[in-house]
C-alpha cells in the first residue's frame, strides 16, 4: 500500500495560470525516502503554466515511511494536483 501522508501542501495558483484561465491537473511521480521524505520529484503531464507550482508543493509533502519486510524502504507514489479556478 502507498505510505500514508501526514503533511501536505496544496500548490500556488501561478498567477499567469490564473490570468490565462489555464485549469487542469497535474500528476507528479514522487520518490518517498526511508524516513518519509520526499527525495525526487517529475512531473508526469499538465499544463507548462502549472507544472512548477506542483513540482514546488510536492518538494514540500511529508509521508509516513514505507516497510517492507519489516525495514524502511524507498517507495515511488503519484500526486495528482487540481488546478482549478
Amino acid at each position: 500500500p502507498t505510505p500514508k501522508a501526514i503533511k501536505t501542501v496544496q500548490p500556488v495558483y501561478p498567477p499567469l495560470a490564473k490570468t490565462a484561465r489555464v485549469e487542469g491537473t497535474v500528476p507528479v511521480q514522487v520518490t518517498i525516502s526511508e524516513t518519509g521524505d520526499v527525495s525526487g520529484v517529475r512531473v508526469m503531464g499538465g499544463h507548462a503554466l502549472l507544472q512548477q507550482a506542483a513540482l514546488n508543493a510536492a518538494r514540500q509533502w511529508k509521508f509516513e515511511p514505507a516497510v517492507y519486510n519489516g525495514q524502511p524502504t524507498k517507495f515511488v507514489s503519484e500526486i495528482n494536483f487540481e488546478f482549478k479556478l
